[in-house]
């Protein structure tokens, strides 16, 4: 089999490679990536059926002629972040549409897999985030990060290809990007920061990359997930307090959340909602904001993940502690 592999030098990508070296030994790898110094530091022992193909999403030409013959395309390149801004479109939907029209008819195309974000659908600021978000909610993102990840899936889904999209929540793992959330959070658990010990109330979804990297797999393999888009996350959203425990276990640093009547928190929130109304990161601590129900691709597919929160956690802070980034 023959496979195409953009951001493979990013967090996801690289993680979807290492799992794809581990479990398909077999198929034969193109990766696309911008800086193939880069790439060959992450990986001083080259991989014999890995090909480093230096090019840019958004010059076809430097990387359509590698297209011919693929069966599958995973497409993970994307600049990520919480925020607002012209570049998102660019990164994100432009090079998403460059690749759908490089691919062409995609004759010996078999799947293209394209990893969105839960963020693609979000949920309108001013309304309570109380259900889980799945498969039926009206798209409704409030970040350019959001919108040009909902603008790339509707490329992909008007395409014409066999696709699968995939909207996964919070991602951990080895490989973190630096000054991610979740990086943010270990080091301000591991300095016992004071937010961390509020009992929040809010749920989160989340996957770790490897069980990521699996069902980026799947989705290319598996006939349920074609021209589907599915959110992907462990089977059930975790308590904020509940995940802020398992990252102090793994550091080995003492957590206790404070003691505070339901009212207090009830006025907490109302206080800090007032001074930043529009505060995604406080919608997420607060309430159910990036919590989804990801029952239709375990319906489809039958999947299992392999890490549980718990563990996910467990191995994210090794690796920060492995690598001297704690």
């Amino acid at each position: 089999m023959k496979v195409f592999v953009t951001g493979a030098t990013g967090f996801v990508g690289r993680n979807f490679l290492e799992w794809l070296l581990r479990n398909q030994p077999d198929v034969s790898v193109t990766c696309l990536v911008r800086d193939v110094h880069k790439a060959q530091a992450q990986w001083p022992i080259a991989p014999q059926n890995v090909q480093w193909l230096a090019g840019d999403l958004l010059e076809p030409d430097s990387y359509r002629a590698a297209l011919s013959g693929v069966n599958a395309v995973f497409h993970a390149a994307a600049l990520v972040s919480l925020k607002n801004g012209p570049e998102f479109y660019r990164m994100n939907t432009e090079a998403t549409r460059n690749l759908v029209a490089a691919l062409g008819e995609g004759k010996d195309l078999q799947r293209l897999v394209f990893v969105s974000s839960i963020s693609a659908v979000d949920r309108p600021m001013h309304e309570p985030a109380v259900d889980l978000l799945d498969e039926d909610f009206a798209p409704h993102p409030n970040t350019d990060y959001g919108k040009s990840k909902l603008l790339a899936e509707e490329v992909v889904s008007y395409s014409g290809l066999p696709y699968t999209i995939l909207r996964p929540a919070y991602i951990y793992g080895p490989h973190p990007r630096l000054n991610s959330s979740m990086d943010r959070l270990i080091r301000d658990i591991s300095a016992q920061t004071p937010y961390t010990r509020f009992p929040f109330p809010g749920q989160a979804s989340g996957i770790h990359a490897q069980d990521l990297a699996a069902m980026m797999w799947l989705a290319a393999q598996h006939p349920q997930a074609e021209n589907e888009a599915f959110f992907v996350s462990n089977p059930q959203p975790i308590p904020i307090v509940e995940a802020f425990a398992h990252i102090a276990s793994a550091l080995n640093v003492p957590y206790r959340p404070l003691e505070r009547a339901p009212e207090h928190i009830r006025r907490a929130q109302h206080r800090w909602y007032h001074r930043q109304p529009d505060h995604l990161v406080l919608r997420i601590l607060f309430e159910n904001f990036f919590a989804c129900n990801p029952a239709k691709w375990y319906r489809a597919t039958g999947f299992q993940p392999t890490f549980d929160y718990s563990a996910g956690l467990n191995d994210t802070v090794r690796w920060y502690q492995a690598h001297g980034l704690l």
